[in-house]
């Protein structure tokens, strides 16, 4: 980030007394302010649940000329596309107005009733997806069908085998749109995509799981 941009930023957080007021802690989630560059991003505050592995990060970001809000689920981020605009006072009334919300949302995660679309698919009455194991090649099921989770795109995480120690995992989506279900792999951080899981129903998806979560959650930790 420039030096024009960074002032800049620097200034107009000061003149609107951004983040002035803000609780120390909100379900849970502890505050961290940082109000600094990182790479072409201005870094406002986190709220962070490392318990949990949850968390959001507030932004600008340069390339778009955009402030924004980043979600964190376990190794998985993602924009929330409600927070985007490019007019910092406004950004500052959206924080004001649904930040409780949204923190409330990441704590109450496994708490929400299931969308429509998957309960169409049958996803709450699937045999396989209840009785996945704990831990599989020690990689822990922090996300399972029985509690889906919303991402973005219409996307749903079924189910997430994740190793936050070597910052790695597996992930299994189901999105609305395509319906369809496919994987994707996070290696140290970087995802790869697999195609090894692509689906249109639980019973053909279920064959793909168990021929082939293992060799991939034994591949990526290798």
């Amino acid at each position: 980030m420039n030096d024009e941009t960074r002032n800049k930023i620097a200034a107009q957080a000061e003149e609107l007394h951004f983040a002035e007021n803000l609780p120390v802690e909100i379900e849970g989630f502890t505050l961290k302010k940082i109000f600094a560059p990182i790479e072409d991003k201005f870094i406002f505050y986190t709220y962070d649940d490392e318990k949990i592995h949850c968390g959001l990060t507030t932004y600008f970001h340069e390339e778009t000329k955009e402030f924004k809000v980043r979600q964190k689920i376990g190794l998985t981020e993602f924009c929330l596309t409600n927070f985007f605009t490019e007019d910092f006072a406004h950004f500052k009334e959206l924080l004001d107005a649904e930040l409780d919300g949204v923190i409330k949302n990441l704590r109450g995660l496994r708490d929400k009733k299931l969308n429509p679309f998957l309960r169409e698919k049958k996803i709450d009455k699937w045999t396989y997806g209840q009785n996945l194991p704990a831990t599989l090649e020690g990689f822990e099921l922090f996300i399972n069908p029985v509690a889906p989770v919303e991402v973005t795109n219409g996307s749903f995480i079924i189910i997430n085998y994740t190793d936050f120690a070597i910052n790695s995992d597996f992930v299994l989506y189901y999105n609305v749109y395509t319906d369809e279900f496919s994987g994707e792999s996070r290696i140290n951080g970087s995802p790869h995509v697999t195609y090894a899981f692509d689906a249109k129903n639980l019973d053909k998806l279920e064959v793909k799981l168990k021929k082939n979560l293992i060799t991939e959650l034994k591949a990526i930790r290798k």
